[in-house]
């Protein structure tokens, strides 16, 4: 350290060479040009300074304490830029990564500024030093201006607490994403339905895990490397092949039934759907859709189709049977009938005569039960077309009919028809007006003369309702009830009672979709009330 004090001979040199203010007189008679030639021609000559040990008065204390200084901010001007550079191989995700590597520029050429300053002390290179000086300004100067040009979006980036918001709100979100999904795989493992995607530009087939588990399938199964639709025995394979063929070139939708052999050798039945998905340019980008296991619900079907079939076909031979055994019943009877006409009552004596009436009398009994059965029958199997009929229209026709036995009954009918039409056949309605009011008639009190009230009105489900109201006998509906509307079911002791009435009504109103309903008690009337459902009526 002693050799690098300063001499008299160099303090002399020193004062000559480093005193500030004083210029030589041929720098100011030379042009630029000349200066910045002579500069760069002598970038690395020393010989104009001496070395900074020996400008001015340096103490040992003094100087070392600026060399150790600046070797200690090169040394983390340098360690920083490398460090940097490792972060910027690493991450290619760095934001503003261009500014980034200008940081690393600018703090290595300042670290570079420092360690001249500590080699100037033993070579005074100071046209380097000015060099290197003029490149850390202008890199610094274009630094500053790249980042005064990201500071618009520097502004706009999250903070840390904002991230961290944010990647709690994100995994609150995938936590549930990821229930959802679960709970959705499930219910398609249980249910038996996955989705599959085709993309028809990359040609990539994604399948979901039921699909692998319908086809017999370990889910790593390379779907593009095989025929997948060997698992479908014709006609089915080309039931598929033509949906596809139609959703490529058509652009139609599929739905088909199909059954397959799967991996496994088992023999199931599946639904396929799928959908063509088009991009703004209507080109065809994916295939869409699901598929289904339905071999249990298609099993069932069936079986269910094959029980219908047989029920079917039992219930013809049963209809067919009736209408022999009807056929030829009636044939007998009216046979009967006919040898009974011929019979000359007045050659038979009162024995014999007293026998034939009863004959003749089962004989007439016979044919009016055979005629109700057929009535009956044909109500069940014939569907009539219903129209829009009047009920005042109706009822005038059918109290003309009846009008005999209302004068003489002393009958009085009431009508409040608040809904004056209704679909229904005009010739069952009929029907039951001449039934409802006859039995009215025909099941009076002894002592009472007949009141008849026949109401028309919608109730609370918006139908409309037929309801008659009368004054009668009545019924016991606790002893009788489940049997009021059975054919032949007679509940009073009137000779002229048939039990055929009520039957017909009932049967009537259900074969259109409608339905009944009775309120009475013994000695208190009847009252029925008829639902019309014109709904089912205008589908027929």
């Amino acid at each position: 350290m002693a050799s690098n004090t300063p001499t008299l001979s160099n303090l002399a040199v020193c004062s000559s060479a480093c005193q500030p203010g004083i210029v030589k007189p041929h720098d100011l008679n030379t042009s630029a040009f000349h200066q910045i030639k002579d500069f760069f021609s002598k970038i690395l000559n020393t010989d104009d300074w001496p070395a900074r040990w020996h400008c001015g008065n340096w103490t040992d204390f003094h100087g070392w304490l600026y060399i150790l200084s600046d070797v200690g901010i090169w040394a983390a001007y340098f360690a920083i830029p490398f460090l940097l550079i490792r972060v910027a191989f690493k991450r290619n995700d760095i934001p503003f990564y261009k500014v980034f590597w200008l940081f690393i520029a600018f703090i290595l050429l300042c670290g570079l500024t420092h360690f001249i300053d500590v080699v100037i002390f033993w070579w005074p290179a100071y046209r380097l030093s000015a060099l290197i000086r003029f490149v850390t300004a202008v890199v610094s100067i274009f630094t500053v201006y790249a980042l005064y040009k990201i500071l618009p979006l520097v502004f706009t980036l999250r903070t840390v607490t904002e991230s961290e918001t944010e990647i709690n709100k994100r995994r609150v979100i995938e936590e549930k994403l990821a229930a959802s999904e679960f709970l959705l795989s499930e219910a398609g493992r249980i249910s038996r339905v996955g989705g599959w995607e085709l993309d028809v530009i990359q040609n990539k087939t994604t399948w979901s895990k039921t699909v692998f588990d319908i086809y017999g399938l370990p889910y790593d199964f390379a779907i593009a490397e095989n025929d997948m639709m060997s698992y479908f025995p014709e006609p089915y394979r080309q039931m598929l092949v033509d949906a596809l063929d139609k959703a490529y070139t058509q652009g139609l939708k599929w739905d088909v039934e199909l059954l397959m052999v799967n991996a496994k050798k088992n023999t199931i039945w599946v639904r396929s759907i799928g959908e063509p998905l088009y991009d703004e340019k209507r080109v065809l980008v994916k295939l869409r859709g699901v598929f289904i296991d339905i071999d249990q619900y298609k099993s069932t079907e069936m079986a269910l189709h094959k029980s219908i079939g047989l029920i079917t076909q039992s219930n013809q031979q049963l209809k067919n049977f009736t209408h022999i055994l009807s056929h030829n019943i009636r044939n007998h009877a009216h046979n009967i009938s006919l040898i009974s006409s011929l019979i000359d009552k007045e050659t038979l004596d009162t024995d014999n005569a007293d026998l034939f009436e009863k004959l003749d009398n089962v004989s007439k009994a016979l044919n009016t039960t055979l005629n109700d059965l057929s009535e009956a029958i044909k109500i069940k199997e014939n569907t009539i077309k219903s129209e829009l009929i009047d009920f005042n229209t109706i009822i005038k026709k059918a109290l003309g009919v009846l009008e005999s036995e209302l004068t003489a009954s002393h009958a009085n009918v009431e009508l409040h028809f608040e809904v004056s039409h209704v679909n229904f056949p005009p010739i069952y309605l009929e029907s039951i007006f001449l039934n409802l009011i006859s039995n009215a008639i025909k099941y009076k009190m002894p002592n009472k003369h007949p009141h008849i009230i026949l109401k028309t009105y919608k109730n609370q489900q918006n139908e409309t309702v037929l309801e008659c109201q009368d004054n009668g006998q009545g019924i016991d509906l606790d002893l009788y009830g489940k049997k009021i509307f059975g054919l032949y079911k007679t509940f009073h002791q009137q000779k002229d009672a048939h039990g055929v009435g009520l039957f017909l009504v009932k049967t009537q109103i259900e074969s259109q979709g409608g339905r009944i309903e009775v309120m009475s008690s013994v000695g208190n009337g009847a009252t029925f009330k008829l639902i019309f459902n014109e709904t089912s009526i205008s589908l027929n």
